[in-house]
């Protein structure tokens, strides 16, 4: 399953796509698209970008790449205004918001727009997710109102009944994928937990209407153990990876894309958890091993692929860290795990007096790589590993360093959280 990556803006995407799929081998790629830039006026399509969307798919597809198209938000002309009056907290009541979800007379607009998107991109797109999170208040507000606990649930399984027939219409063969939820809510105006969701979402839309279902299992702050397979801090309103299994057995026969995942390398307060770059590497693999698990897992698609905000944002920015390059081009760790192809190679040759140099390289699917910090660690047979030193890669990817062996000792080397060496004995006298 690896390969699946998300691009976020717009900028150089051609680029972006060649380099992906010569460098990362990716073989899908969700596009997050917003409804006011296509449509900024009613029935008015800002052409120019679709063309460029239509243009960069085709690119995807010659490179084998398959493509999911998210929509977000809802542009002031399509906005219910009866739902102006509420307003989350710190937010001006009686005023717009793209989090609004259109209004009833304007749901035919959300079906053309379908249309026109599923039969200009035919087959170069995959599937659509008609709104990105709609469990979550800055997607769809309100969530509830007081005569009616579901009401977000309802306004958003209007919006995917008519993008239906919109795609359909357009491409019969393109995926519908509905939820594309968050992964917790409170079940109240601001949320909706993601299994209440999917079990409203059953009772209120016709199954047919959807192709597939999708969630952002993002582990969430107060977890104990934050890796990718232990369960969350509180299942009844969460669901990650550790419990994914809930929320397949809502929709037992559709099949299922994880849209969205991984693991913040910056603090951001509405995370609550973030991780090192070593960290961040380690758990990417193992993410994509426990969903392989589940034959009804199609993809995880990690988000996204480059950060988006200040390289040292307070803690309430609203970034996204999660990417495998850093805001400012740096490739991260995570980058090397999820392209693969990396090697380090040990050898060993006596010196004098226990002496020995530890030699070898360092390659990558960019081939070798100067200035990378490698870890040495030894161990006696059946002990364990110990740290020895740091060694520095040289511009050829290669290393070397001495190290002292008097008796037999193994040894490896490390890029951690990408790559290690095989051990080797060293047999000292």
């Amino acid at each position: 399953m690896y390969g699946k990556l998300d691009i976020k803006g717009t900028t150089n995407i051609p680029a972006k796509v060649d380099y992906m799929a010569d460098k990362l081998h990716t073989q899908l790629l969700r596009f997050d698209l917003k409804w006011a830039k296509l449509e900024p006026k009613l029935g008015v399509y800002d052409q120019t970008y679709i063309d460029q969307l239509a243009e960069t798919f085709q690119l995807a597809a010659s490179h084998d790449i398959k493509v999911i198209v998210t929509l977000y938000g809802v542009p002031k002309w399509a906005s219910d205004t009866s739902l102006w009056q509420y307003a989350p907290p710190h937010y001006t009541k009686g005023v717009y918001h793209a989090f609004y979800p259109p209004a009833p007379s304007h749901l035919i607009d959300f079906q053309n727009l379908g249309t026109k998107l599923a039969s200009t991109f035919g087959d170069d797109v995959l599937g659509y997710e008609p709104l990105n999170e709609p469990n979550a208040w800055f997607s769809l507000y309100p969530q509830q109102i007081s005569s009616d606990s579901a009401y977000g649930v309802r306004r958003y399984a209007a919006m995917l009944t008519a993008f239906s027939k919109g795609i359909h219409a357009g491409d019969p063969d393109a995926l519908v994928i509905a939820g594309s939820t968050a992964p917790n809510g409170r079940d109240t105006d601001l949320g909706t937990d993601p299994l209440r969701f999917a079990r409203l979402l059953k009772s209120i839309a016709d199954p047919s209407v959807f192709d597939a279902y999708s969630h952002h299992p993002y582990t969430v702050g107060g977890t104990k153990d934050i890796s990718p397979e232990a369960p969350p801090r509180d299942p009844s309103r969460t669901v990650s990876l550790g419990n994914i299994s809930d929320l397949l057995k809502v929709f037992p026969s559709k099949p299922f894309y994880i849209t969205e995942y991984g693991y913040y390398t910056v603090y951001r307060m509405a995370m609550g958890i973030y991780v090192s770059q070593v960290t961040q590497a380690q758990f990417l693999p193992r993410a994509y091993r426990y969903v392989a698990r589940f034959p009804q897992i199609k993809a995880l698609i990690w988000y996204p692929y480059q950060d988006v905000g200040p390289l040292n944002p307070p803690p309430n920015n609203g970034g996204v860290y999660s990417g495998l390059v850093a805001s400012n081009g740096v490739l991260k760790l995570s980058w090397f795990a999820f392209a693969g192809g990396n090697k380090i190679t040990l050898r060993a040759a006596r010196m004098s007096r226990g002496s020995f140099r530890v030699a070898g390289g360092l390659t990558t699917s960019l081939g070798a790589l100067a200035g990378k910090t490698l870890v040495i660690y030894r161990r006696v047979p059946g002990g364990h590993w110990i740290f020895v030193r740091n060694v520095t890669t040289l511009k050829n990817g290669s290393y070397h360093a001495l190290v002292t062996a008097h008796r037999t000792l193994y040894f490896k080397v490390l890029w951690r959280g990408v790559v290690a060496s095989r051990s080797i004995a060293v047999r000292g006298r």
